[in-house]
């Protein structure tokens, strides 16, 4: 089924087109989801997360009138993203927990306010680049957390590699105005 049959699905019988998109991406977004978490998650967590992935994709497709860009990349993106999140849970939790059993006084030698600043920091880039919307913020996170180039960007999100060099100059410009008026002056 090629991505304009199943747009069409999607629009025109919403159930069917949701199992098919279900079929067709379930693998890839496995994939994409147990890379991120195999080190540090468990399979029900795993197994959560990919539940994660296609309930906000369904969710997506419900509300929009057109799906535009390429569906392979938007569900990509949607997985990285909900894999992060649920890497950050995750790591919460078992951060937190230490043997109550341990004779040793527990001592940090890590710098706990430089840690909450940074996490912060990241918190805040990461909901900025998510407001720039798609493709834009994955145009950023493909070139700026996977290294990509342009050209490899553009076979993601379907556009040509001028117009994703454009895209992505314009994007940061927005992104350094946004983290700006929230106060970042980094």
């Amino acid at each position: 089924m090629t991505e304009k049959e199943l747009q069409h699905l999607l629009k025109a019988k919403p159930e069917r087109g949701q199992r098919a998109f279900y079929d067709k991406y379930f693998n890839y977004v496995y994939t994409i989801v147990y890379s991120r978490l195999k080190g540090c998650a468990s399979v029900e967590d795993i197994d959560e997360c990919v539940g994660d992935v296609f309930a906000q994709c369904f969710l997506f497709f419900d509300k929009q009138e057109e799906i535009g860009g390429n569906i392979k990349a938007f569900t990509a993106s949607v997985a990285r993203r909900k894999a992060v999140d649920t890497y950050r849970r995750v790591a919460r939790h078992t951060s937190r927990s230490i043997s109550l059993e341990e004779d040793d006084e527990f001592v940090s030698e890590e710098d706990i306010v430089a840690s909450t600043e940074q996490s912060e920091l990241r918190k805040l880039l990461y909901d900025k680049v998510e407001e720039l919307g798609e493709p834009d913020s994955t145009i950023i996170i493909q070139k700026y957390y996977y290294g990509r180039s342009s050209k490899e960007i553009a076979k993601i999100v379907d556009l040509s590699s001028d117009n994703v060099r454009t895209r992505c100059s314009r994007a940061i410009k927005r992104l350094r105005e946004m983290l700006h008026e929230v106060g970042f002056a980094g």
